[in-house]
């Protein structure tokens, strides 16, 4: 925009005559003002209107307007001419649409005349110069709304990268659990083995002893003899595997616990 306020303030002068070239341009929220002088030229982008009252006289009637006394009029200081220069306002709305107005003012004088014949080049400048400024807004809002895009993209992606990290802590922390409840079982396993064969096998020959008592009347002598040392010493193989088995379920019962 400053490039194109800096062409006009070359370029302009040769057109038509002024001291003040004013363009505003209103669509939607969005107003543009351009004013050129022989000191140099700005354009000013605003979301409020920022007209001068005498714009707002243009917008409120919508008929063009030519002021040769200045007084009147609320100006500025910078558009206090010289006497001698009998300074006058030149004045149009202009409305492309229903959305798009256009509020241009030329300030002239006796060194600088502007004549009814340059309205011509005044109103095709006004447009062509409204359709390049709002090109240029479009080009602007673009560029916001796609760097609004990328930083929503790159913040799914950060939120991605968050979601993916939690997501392998809790595979890490699955395949921990199965692998801690796989040795759970080993042991669990271990223990039932221990007790099907290191207890099973002494309880058998208490068992077999017992039955061999029952299955007929024995001497006392030969009870004492030969049945009940057997029997003691499978009694005690018991007892030893039955320690062994506590022990052993003690301490995994205590690890399965933790």
């Amino acid at each position: 925009m400053e490039a194109v306020a800096q062409s006009f303030q070359v370029n302009l002068k040769y057109l038509f005559n002024f001291h003040t070239f004013r363009a505003s341009y209103n669509r939607g929220n969005l107003y543009l003002h351009l004013e050129v002088t022989a000191a140099g030229a700005t354009i000013t982008k605003q979301e409020c209107s920022g007209y001068l009252c005498f714009e707002e006289d243009l917008l409120k009637h919508r008929v063009p307007k030519h002021w040769q006394n200045l007084a009147e009029l609320a100006l500025p200081l910078r558009y206090k001419l010289p006497e001698e220069e009998k300074a006058e306002l030149w004045g149009w709305y202009i409305q492309n649409d229903e959305s798009r107005d256009i509020i241009v003012s030329v300030l002239g004088g006796a060194s600088k005349v502007f004549t009814r014949k340059d309205i011509a080049f005044l109103r095709l400048v006004a447009e062509n110069l409204e359709a390049k400024l709002f090109e240029l807004c479009l080009l602007q809002e673009l560029d916001d709304k796609n760097s609004k895009l990328q930083a929503a993209f790159d913040k799914i992606n950060e939120q991605n990268a968050v979601i993916s990290s939690i997501m392998e802590y809790q595979q890490d922390v699955i395949i921990e659990r199965t692998q801690e409840v796989a040795s759970k079982n080993a042991r669990l396993l271990e223990v039932s083995v221990l007790n099907a064969h290191t207890v099973r096998e002494p309880l058998s020959r208490v068992l077999g002893l017992v039955n061999l008592l029952e299955l007929r009347e024995w001497p006392l002598n030969e009870i004492q003899e030969s049945i009940m040392p057997r029997l003691k010493v499978s009694a005690q193989d018991l007892d030893e595997a039955l320690k062994e088995v506590i022990e052993k379920s003690t301490a995994d019962l205590i690890k399965l616990k933790a």
